[in-house]
């Protein structure tokens, strides 16, 4: 139970770091400098945990050779779905973007325990992890729909390529807690093994920066004074969550690790919303949100069941 409650902690941390990220987005040029600098500042802060909890941030090189390549690939991963999702988002909207998201991280992980890929151990698709997981999307699909007034169309028609990049998205966040889950077993630390998808990932970001060559010239966005510190805090929050995703794959599996994470990212919203925290809209949480959000944690226990009732 403890590692449910923990994930559920780790995902209210997600809708700060969008909306921090989102306020370094408003102050620097392009998507990839605000992942860059977000990818960098959690790569500094775990290089320091890991040095501070295991002695170094190095790591035996004979796994380069012995360990598969894919092992070393979570980063890339996080890259891509973090950067697709900021482009993604202005052309089909946090709603679809959103469902899109957390339908293929779900399907993905499942098949991933299911069947054991890239080392994991075997949790199979019974009864009660399907429909607990069919139940924790409907849920959301209700708490995100019951936070919109009206749907938002595009006056022209968008691309199925968009619709398919969101499940997309959603596919490489279920594969790098995959397989930051099986780095942490190779490497006996989790806080070891998010360094290294962090540091993988910035090295990607800072070779995209490199090769766009965006202008780094910070702007204060248009109604405000100044930049405030925390807007260069994302990073943190990231860095806390690729911990804790890697800390608790391992130990309860790829799906529910995603699916409690995702309990407390809709809880972390609502959060967000109702005081508008971190310069984002404030809005009033409504009902059929929470029921959602209700919805969501009783879909976790049925996916659960079997060991938190017999």
């Amino acid at each position: 139970m403890i590692y449910l409650v923990l994930g559920v902690a780790i995902g209210v941390l997600m809708p700060s770091q969008s909306a921090i990220n989102n306020r370094l987005r408003n102050a620097v040029a392009t998507p990839w400098v605000m992942a860059g600098i977000s990818f960098l500042v959690g790569t500094v802060c775990l290089a320091l945990l890991t040095w501070a909890t295991v002695g170094t941030v190095g790591f035996d090189l004979g796994n380069v050779v012995t360990q598969p390549w894919w092992i070393w690939s979570g980063g890339v991963f996080g890259v891509i779905g973090m950067t697709t999702n900021v482009l993604l988002l202005p052309v089909i909207g946090a709603l679809y973007s959103t469902m899109l998201n957390l339908t293929a991280q779900v399907i993905t992980t499942m098949i991933i325990d299911h069947l054991g890929l890239l080392g994991v151990d075997h949790y199979p698709a019974d009864g009660w992890r399907i429909t607990g997981a069919v139940l924790v999307m409907v849920a959301a699909a209700l708490a995100v729909i019951g936070g919109r007034r009206r749907p938002q169309l595009n006056a022209q028609p968008t691309s199925k390529t968009w619709y398919l990049a969101g499940l997309g998205i959603g596919v490489c966040f279920g594969l790098q807690v995959a397989i930051n889950g099986q780095l942490t077993l190779v490497l006996g630390s989790a806080v070891h093994s998010a360094f290294i998808s962090f540091l993988v990932g910035t090295f990607v970001l800072t070779v995209v920066v490199v090769l766009t060559r965006p202008s780094l010239r910070l702007r204060v966005p248009e109604g405000q004074t100044h930049n405030p510190w925390w807007m260069w805090m994302g990073g943190v929050l990231g860095a806390l969550y690729v911990t804790g995703v890697a800390f608790l794959s391992p130990l309860i599996g790829s799906a529910v690790t995603v699916v409690v994470v995702q309990v407390g990212l809709i809880a972390g919203s609502l959060l967000v919303d109702q005081f508008g925290l971190f310069s984002a809209p404030k809005r009033a949480v409504r009902p059929l949100q929470v029921i959602g959000l209700l919805l969501m944690i009783s879909g976790v226990f049925v996916m659960n069941a079997p060991k938190i009732f017999v």
